[in-house]
């Protein structure tokens, strides 16, 4: 149907193909018409107020233009008739009326080059009037405003006679003054002379006085060869006596605060902060200091107040006005601003440096942060350190520091201090304010009390210790750091430098202990020790959280330095190389602590152990211990970049396990012995895999072999297995052993025999017989100084018995040698050399006759000694200085000190220098000395040669393999136990060390050295 319908529907074509358009007889639109119109309104309004705004425009430029004509031609007219009057009064001399005049017609043209000679005319007529002009300045506004305009003009027309030579200076500065002298003015007007004075040099001050007097000093003041007060010229005199007057006059309107502010600040900017010249390093500086008036006090309080903006110029000038001034100090406000000002300023020398962080040599990537500077500023800078380090300038801070005793002094005090020591690592015995505080028990433990009273107050009214914050890892405000940081940091490098110098019977106290002089000398008791060792432990901790977020930062670092610029760079590097340096220093005094309780225990046990330390010792492959994979963590500095060989080694590390190898590199004896044994083991099972591969346990794959004489066992170990020939001596190692005959024992190398040959080769090597090693009184080995007259190449075969001891620590083999702790000490140490606290463990002797000779309450040189050293060396006698020109220095109650302490290096280090050294290196070629770094000298004597507890027979008898027909319910089985079970412990050791070498059963248990005590037929 719908198909149908539409059939029926026609269309008609009539022949017209044009459209035509569409008439709407509605007639128009009122709104689009209103529209229109509105707009046409409104721009017509807008040409209108265009054509106004042109108009009043090219009003206001002609009347400008006019202005400009008029007035142009005017200072014209009004110079000619000023030239006319000045030749007919020029034989006459001018009341004040007619100078009036003058000066009117003067301010109206007065311009810098075209009027200078017209100036000086008025400058002479003002000179013959001086005493009635000063009279009016007291009670005429007028007369005073024209003063100081014209004192004003002086000033800009010295600054441009140093462009034009053709201009004097003689009349504006004789002008300058005559209306500046206090003396003076004082004769004319007495009391009112200071108001006079004071209203001419605000003025004055305002309309830049210093920066025109800094212009004509470096200009017209001539160099000199050295500082001196005496004024090489009367331009130079006259120059230094502008500088003065205005400071002059501060001590007579104390009440005017204001004024002395406006001075000192202006002075500040001016001469003292800017680029100094040579002119003002060599006689204004030196002039002022001895300028008896000089308002230092008030100098300091403005510098203080303003925050200038930290200058080397300005920090000499500082030190340099100084003479003393504080020391003999009373206020202890200005003591405190004195310190805040200088601690500021020493500031300034910290971008000099390069920064430092706890990774060195070639492990930082991060770049110095020092600017370039030109060499005046440097020998400025020099200046400045020679000038912090002067004993007269030492003393009177300190003297001021112990008069004020208020606690508020320590934070300025700490902030210098720690600005000192963030310049230099040697810093702490370059700068005497820095050691002399050391050496100071009163301030330390002041300093230690602030550093548990300093908080973090809470919205909710509570307040946290500081350092407990740190401890949890928490980031500080930029205020609280600024707070606790230079303290903490100042403590922990004094501290660690006095316990240095202390020996045991010091540093161990229970009541006040004093030294020979009657001071005390320790400022802590063992008790309060323990305190101070927990709260440094928790810093540390939280410092290596801080050091390593878990989060990475929502902006990256690069991203930062390009949008902020610069300044935002440096201040990353100041701010990285502060908490750096916090964490350097606080380690350092945590692991002297240790040390300290290694030697003689103060701390309870497991006093040192943090509990919420976990090592990975379930998966011992997953744990990895290389200084080169941590290059991309550096503390305090985010993660940089990996290169493709960084990503060869595995994927980057986690911030936790960061945190744990930094702890294991760091303070290692936070973590339980035992797991950092676990732990040492893992890195030893991960190496050998990597090393030996899994082809050698079915006896194949890349080893050693090896074929030696059992009556040669040294000799041919030592030729064959020499770095020439066995360069990498982790592989897989069998021997083949001839006997006295020379005839090839029977039997293969499974194992047993490489370690009976370890074994051996270790006792051989270490035989006091052969020379290379010397027993101590308590039969502790250590290297033999003397060993140079036995071989002439020793250090290879200190080299190759280090290869050695590192192949038994990587095989697992314990070996019984007692070796002297200072020796364990330079293995395991950073540092190879040791201090004097390690002589007792070398020469108990020597060591008592030291510290008797440290304590001894007499006249020293009564014992006849000198800086030298008796050697008797195979019979032959020598005598070695211990310094240069040691045999014609005496002993005496001052150098005594430095005397224990040579003798103890030449003792510990000199002597053996050499033969350690080749022993660590040939250590390292094994075993890498970061794994052994971390145990201390007793812990590396147990991985050596085992724990000295008894023997457990269960747990032996547990780990026992048995082969050919034997079986744990064998007769002879049961009844080899029954009767070792009878065995007391020296019994157990002794049959022990028949089967594995060694009667110290394995730290660990036998089930780390499973299948080497087993039954055959």
């Amino acid at each position: 149907m719908l198909l149908k319908r539409n059939r029926n529907i026609m269309y008609s074509f009539e022949g017209d193909y044009r459209r035509k358009p569409q008439q709407n007889l509605a007639g128009a639109s009122r709104r689009d018409e209103k529209s229109v119109l509105l707009q046409h309104a409104q721009l017509e309004r807008l040409k209108r107020e265009q054509q106004r705004k042109r108009h009043n425009a090219a009003l206001k430029i002609q009347a400008l233009i006019r202005g400009f004509i008029v007035r142009k031609h005017m200072k014209i007219i009004k110079r000619k008739e000023f030239d006319e009057e000045q030749q007919i009064s020029s034989r006459r001399n001018l009341n004040l009326d007619e100078l009036t005049i003058y000066f009117q017609k003067l301010l109206f043209f007065y311009n810098h080059t075209l009027d200078a000679s017209r100036l000086v005319w008025i400058l002479q007529h003002f000179l013959k009037h001086q005493q009635e002009i000063k009279q009016k300045c007291v009670n005429c506004s007028e007369w005073l405003w024209r003063l100081r305009w014209i004192l004003r003009m002086c000033m800009q027309h010295n600054s441009e006679a140093l462009m034009n030579g053709a201009y004097s200076l003689a009349i504006p500065l004789r002008a300058l003054e005559t209306f500046t002298s206090r003396e003076d003015a004082e004769k004319v007007l007495h009391e009112n002379s200071y108001k006079y004075l004071g209203n001419i040099f605000i003025y004055l001050i305002k309309h830049k006085y210093f920066d025109q007097l800094r212009k004509l000093i470096d200009n017209k003041v001539p160099s000199m060869l050295e500082p001196t007060s005496v004024a090489p010229t009367p331009i130079s005199k006259c120059l230094l006596d502008m500088i003065k007057r205005p400071l002059d006059l501060i001590s007579f309107l104390e009440h005017e605060d204001n004024f002395s502010m406006l001075v000192l600040q202006e002075l500040c900017k001016s001469i003292l902060s800017s680029k100094i010249s040579d002119p003002i390093r060599m006689f204004i500086i030196p002039s002022l200091s001895e300028f008896i008036e000089f308002p230092y006090n008030q100098l300091i309080k403005c510098i203080d107040r303003i925050e200038l903006e930290p200058t080397i110029s300005l920090l000499y000038s500082i030190l340099s006005l100084e003479s003393n001034r504080i020391s003999t100090c009373k206020s202890k406000d200005v003591v405190i601003t004195y310190l805040q000002v200088l601690a500021s300023m020493s500031s300034t020398i910290i971008p000099l440096t390069v920064e430092e962080n706890i990774e060195q040599g070639s492990d930082s990537d991060s770049e110095s942060t020092a600017n370039m500077i030109d060499q005046d500023q440097a020998d400025i800078l020099h200046e400045c350190i020679e000038m912090l380090n002067e004993e007269q300038r030492v003393q009177g801070i300190l003297l001021a520091v112990d008069r004020s005793k208020d606690p508020a002094v320590l934070q300025p005090l700490c902030q210098l201090c720690h600005h000192l020591l963030i310049t230099d690592k040697l810093a702490i015995h370059k700068y005497k304010l820095l050691y002399m505080l050391a050496f100071k028990p009163a301030f330390l433990k002041n300093l230690w009390s602030a550093l548990l009273s300093a908080c973090q107050m809470s919205l909710f009214g509570g307040a946290t210790p500081l350092l407990q914050i740190i401890s949890r890892g928490i980031g500080l405000s930029t205020e609280d750091t600024k707070k606790i940081v230079p303290l903490l940091a100042v403590f922990c490098s004094l501290f660690s430098l006095l316990i240095a110098t202390l020996h045991d019977t010091e540093f161990f106290i229970q009541d006040q202990s004093l030294d020979i002089n009657g001071q005390q000398t320790m400022p802590f008791t063992t008790s309060e020790l323990v305190l101070l060792s927990s709260h440094l432990k928790g810093v540390c901790l939280g410092l290596v959280e801080l050091a390593f977020p878990d989060s990475r930062p929502t902006v990256r670092d690069d991203y930062k330095r390009a949008v902020l610029g610069p300044s935002c760079s440096l201040q990353n590097q100041q701010d990285t190389q502060m908490w750096t340096h916090l964490f350097k220093v606080t380690v350092g005094l945590l692991r002297q602590l240790h040390m300290r309780d290694l030697r003689r225990q103060f701390c309870p046990e497991g006093h040192w152990i943090a509990s919420n330390i976990v090592i990975p010792i379930d998966k011992p492959q997953d744990f990895t211990f290389r200084r080169r994979r941590l290059r991309g963590y550096i503390p305090f500095q985010g993660l940089r970049v990996f290169t493709r060989e960084d990503l060869e080694e595995g994927p980057p590390l986690s911030a936790k396990e960061v945190r744990t190898l930094t702890l294991l590199r760091e303070i290692p004896f936070v973590v339980p012995f035992n797991n950092r044994v676990v732990a040492f083991q893992s890195l030893i099972y991960r190496d050998k895999t990597e090393q030996q591969g899994e082809l050698t346990h079915f006896m194949q794959g890349p080893s050693i072999q090896i074929s030696v004489r059992r009556n040669y066992l040294y000799e041919d170990a030592f030729e064959k297995l020499s770095p020439e020939n066995e360069p990498e001596l982790r592989l897989k190692m069998r021997v083949q052993l001839f006997n006295t005959a020379g005839l090839e024992e029977a039997g293969v190398d499974g194992g047993g025999l490489f370690r009976e040959f370890l074994s051996e080769l270790l006792k051989t090597s270490f035989d006091p017989n052969r020379g290379f090693f010397r027993l101590t009184k308590d039969n502790m080995l250590y290297p033999n100084p003397t060993v140079q007259l036995l071989v002439d190449d020793f250090p290879k075969h200190y080299y190759f018995i280090g290869r050695i001891l590192g192949k038994a620590l990587y095989e697992n083999l314990l070996v019984e040698l007692p070796f002297a702790e200072f020796f364990l000490s330079k293995i395991v140490g950073r540092q190879s050399d040791v201090d004097v606290h390690h002589l007792a463990s070398l020469d108990p002797i020597m060591y008592r006759n030291l510290l008797y000779l440290k304590s001894y309450k007499g006249d020293v040189t009564d014992l006849g000694l000198d800086f030298t050293v008796l050697s008797d060396e195979l019979g032959e006698r020598r005598i070695d200085e211990l310094k240069p020109g040691g045999a014609n220095i005496p002993v005496t109650n001052h150098n005594r000190i430095e005397y224990i302490h040579l003798m103890a290096d030449y003792k510990l280090n000199k002597q053996i220098r050499a033969q350690c050294y080749a022993f660590k290196q040939g250590i390292g070629s094994v075993i890498p000395l970061d794994w052994l770094q971390m145990f201390n000298n007793k812990e590396l004597q147990v991985l050596i040669s085992g724990a000295q507890i008894p023997v457990d027979v269960n747990d032996l008898k547990l780990h026992t393999n048995y082969t050919g027909g034997y079986a744990p319910d064998h007769p002879t089985i049961i009844a080899f136990w029954k009767v070792v079970n009878e065995f007391n412990d020296q019994q157990k050791g002794q049959l022990l060390k028949f089967v594995t070498s060694c009667s110290r059963p394995p730290l660990l248990g036998f089930k780390v050295q499973s299948g080497y005590f087993f039954f055959d037929d």
